[in-house]
């Protein structure tokens, strides 16, 4: 029999996470602080919950998804918390993007309680959310994890054992970081080839056969030459993203430049009030400084 599985936080991206564990035949329980988030999934056979703790009661597998480190430690370790409300043997995981420190501080008073717990940040953005192709980094027992396995499975086809819990948010912060400074160096390149008179598609079509090409490319057709922005991955959470890494980078005393300079790049984009759109609008902050229309 399949074990029942809670979700709390089903927003943009929890909310297609939540709805393709249900669609691959797991009982859910779905609670979220917005009602309107859960209309669908209710509709789709969840069973709602009036907070919480009424999730972790009603579940053997609990999956969080949540916008930052103090919501999930609040959520985790505050008094009536999920740790305290745990069944020993229940697995808790989750899917949230926050700074290592914040797992690390979770497991041992999951484990304290002979809960287990595992993080478990994805990457892929909402369109992967909703197509079922997110590449899963889970940092966590690897016995834990084979438990669990079967659901995070709903999420995508790439579920991968990075390490000990905080691993799994340091090659998060490293892919975001990486995919943001290659999205920028792609929107330099196009902005600069635009102003020298060269067509938006054949600056694409000639990167993409070329060395240049890289899966930045893409929001050439798609978003940049349309003007679409509507958030697939919001500026904002870019932004929170890379502070991590360059958070991450301080500890550990490894100098770093181009994530700061990415950084600075959504920060100008918050303070153009363009933190609720996709991070390709930054491609607007480029347009501007180049004196372009």
């Amino acid at each position: 029999m399949a074990p029942s599985v809670g979700f709390i936080g089903v927003g943009n991206m929890g909310n297609p996470m939540a709805g393709n564990v249900l669609k691959t035949g797991f009982p859910m329980t779905v609670f979220d602080k917005n009602p309107g988030a859960m209309a669908n999934l209710l509709q789709a056979g969840a069973q709602k919950a009036a907070s919480a703790q009424e999730v972790v009661e009603r579940s053997e597998i609990v999956m969080t998804c949540l916008p930052a480190s103090p919501d999930v430690e609040a959520l985790y370790l505050e008094p009536g918390g999920l740790v305290e409300r745990a069944r020993p043997g229940m697995i808790l995981i989750d899917l949230s993007s926050v700074l290592p420190s914040t797992p690390r501080k979770i497991e041992p008073a999951a484990k304290a309680r002979g809960v287990h717990f595992l993080e478990a940040p994805v990457s892929g953005g909402v369109s992967g959310a909703r197509a079922a192709t997110l590449a899963v980094m889970v940092g966590g027992d690897p016995q834990v994890l084979e438990r669990a396995r079967p659901v995070l499975r709903a999420l995508g086809p790439n579920i991968f054992s990075v390490g000990p819990v905080g691993a799994g948010n340091t090659v998060k912060a490293i892919n975001n970081m990486m995919a943001c400074v290659n999205s920028l160096a792609m929107m330099e390149g196009y902005v600069l080839g635009v102003k020298a008179g060269l067509d938006p598609m054949t600056i694409y079509d000639v990167v993409k056969a070329s060395s240049g090409g890289s899966k930045a490319l893409e929001r050439i057709p798609t978003a940049i030459i349309p003007r679409k922005f509507e958030p697939g991955f919001k500026v904002q959470l870019m932004n929170k993203d890379l502070e991590t890494f360059n958070t991450i980078a301080k500890d550990l005393h490894v100098p770093v430049s181009f994530s700061n300079v990415a950084q600075r790049y959504q920060q100008a984009a918050l303070a153009a009030g363009l933190g609720d759109q996709d991070t390709s609008v930054v491609l607007k902050i480029i347009e501007r400084l180049a004196a372009m229309d």
